[in-house]
């Protein structure tokens, strides 16, 4: 009988040790800590929304940013077309000069140079603001970049490449502002 006073004082003894460990919480206490799990869970809900709402305010502002740096760099497209054509103008100047350069007169020869210096310093300038001209006898032939005015046969010259040049054409920051208008050697 001793044995099993013992066991029963063993069972007594662990529930009594089970039940001082657990505590048993009111109904009352039970909704406090719900609250509380909920009132934790809104913070960590509204600080997720927060970093998104400051990751997305930081991605507008750097798109404002580049479409205010694109504008500034665009902002002068309609004055550079001008001037191109004032461009184009001193290059035939220059193309058809050379032969009265040629015949010696100081005069003419004086007035040319300061044609195409003046030629030189207007494309230096267009440079200087993001210009670069395109177009040069000998290129392959780009649709992108080339306006085919006529086509011409030369066997000696590779199929494809630009054969002379009418007119140049311009990039204005890596971005087509005039195509340069060229004759193309036909494909053999």
């Amino acid at each position: 009988m001793e044995i099993k006073k013992d066991s029963e004082n063993i069972k007594h003894e662990n529930t009594e040790s089970d039940n001082s460990e657990l505590e048993i919480l009111a109904p009352e206490q039970v909704k406090e800590i719900d609250h509380e799990k909920a009132a934790v869970e809104a913070v960590h809900k509204a600080e997720k929304e927060i970093l998104y709402v400051r990751a997305e305010f930081d991605n507008y502002k750097k798109r404002l940013l580049k479409d205010q740096e694109t504008s500034i760099k665009m902002a002068n497209r309609g004055l550079i077309t001008e001037l191109l054509s004032v461009l184009d103008f001193f290059e035939h100047a220059v193309a058809h000069s050379s032969k009265l350069k040629d015949k010696g007169d100081s005069d003419v020869t004086n007035f040319v140079t300061g044609i195409e210096m003046t030629r030189s310093e207007l494309v230096q300038l267009l440079t200087r603001f993001g210009v670069e001209l395109i177009g040069e006898a000998g290129e392959n032939f780009d649709p992108l970049k080339h306006e085919a005015i006529s086509e011409i046969e030369d066997k000696e010259k590779v199929g494809n490449t630009i054969f002379s040049v009418l007119q140049k054409g311009c990039m204005l920051h890596g971005k087509l502002l005039k195509p340069a208008r060229v004759v193309v050697v036909k494909e053999n």
